[in-house]
């Protein structure tokens, strides 16, 4: 450390004191920075999402692609063969990507006109009871009925281990495709199970930041978020955008995230898991069926650090929809039956 001394006359001039005060605190400030690409010396230990919950507890979550197709009936059968596997991997829940039983309109199939609602409905009541026979928690991504003239919305279902519909996410941020086939949601969605809370998302939630802001700051730590990047002629900025942005949403909130997609060729990218420090432990081949496991709570990688030190607030005022949510009743009522 460099050192200084005052001048050696007992009285010492103002401006001199000032000088001397200035170098000395400069000097320090020198000594308390990290080298470049060091994470910072005083940073506090990860906390991880469930921490509070025993140590030796452990929430298992498994998540699945498959070619998602307009049929509920095959998508049907790929959701309960993932059921099952789930389950004899000691899964706590199984996570189904963006529309994985209904088909994606304008995608899967070219809208809902003429749409066989009671099939839908049919299968939706039948993985509940694979549900309850299992014992597992589901996120399948569904159509929720609003009636015959209002659109449906693109949503989440978590159904509980009794098979009943615990609560549902809408997508609340709507592409411009989208919007001609669904109404857009206005909630969020958090259910905290095994210690650790999760918050629901689906696709273009993503390319805005304030919604994975809300859930942390409704103590959200793990983002299960569905996606549907699939059914496509061949690369394009989505086989880079999502493995960037989604683990840039955990860095900037210190959160964990399970994202999946349609298997349907051409896929974008394969399922996978993010950290807080932007990495991603593990990822499933694009354009394959498969499944993954991972436990929370969870870790970062080795040799990896938090890099926000003070995640931003959401507005006040924060625009949290993009579209025209409705007002209907079975859309307000987040345990209303298919």
């Amino acid at each position: 450390m460099t050192s200084f001394s005052a001048p050696r006359t007992s009285r010492v001039s103002r401006r001199s004191a000032i000088r001397l005060a200035a170098q000395v605190a400069s000097v320090a400030a020198l000594a308390r920075l990290p080298a470049i690409g060091e994470p910072p010396k005083q940073d506090p230990a990860p906390q991880t999402p469930g921490a509070s919950a025993a140590p030796e507890q452990k929430f298992r979550v498994a998540t699945c692609q498959f070619p998602v197709s307009g049929k509920p009936v095959e998508n049907a059968r790929h959701v309960r063969d993932f059921m099952h596997q789930a389950a004899a991997a000691g899964a706590h829940l199984l996570h189904t990507s963006e529309a994985a039983l209904s088909g994606y309109p304008g995608t899967d199939l070219p809208s809902f006109e003429g749409y066989d609602w009671e099939q839908l409905r049919a299968e939706t009541s039948e993985l509940r009871k694979v549900a309850r026979a299992l014992n597992l928690w589901l996120v399948l991504g569904s159509a929720h009925f609003l009636d015959s003239t209002t659109k449906p919305t693109n949503c989440l279902y978590l159904i509980d281990p009794e098979g009943q519909i615990a609560d549902r996410y809408d997508k609340c941020f709507c592409t411009s495709t989208d919007h001609k086939h669904y109404s857009s949601g206005n909630r969020l969605v958090t259910r905290t199970i095994r210690g650790v809370t999760i918050g629901l998302a689906i696709c273009y939630d993503v390319c805005w930041p304030q919604l994975y802001i809300g859930y942390r700051e409704r103590g959200a730590s793990v983002m299960i978020h569905s996606f549907h990047n699939a059914r496509s002629r061949g690369p394009n900025c989505l086989d880079m955008l999502n493995v960037r942005q989604v683990p840039t949403r955990c860095a900037d909130n210190r959160m964990w995230a399970v994202c999946n997609n349609s298997a349907q060729p051409y896929s974008h990218w394969g399922s996978f898991i993010a950290r807080p420090d932007a990495t991603i432990p593990k990822q499933l081949e694009i354009n394959r069926p498969g499944m993954l496991v991972h436990d929370f709570p969870d870790g970062l990688s080795q040799g990896g650090w938090y890099h926000n030190h003070q995640p931003m607030r959401k507005r006040d005022d924060e625009i949290m929809s993009w579209g025209k949510p409705s007002q209907h009743l079975r859309q307000m009522d987040g345990q209303a039956e298919p």
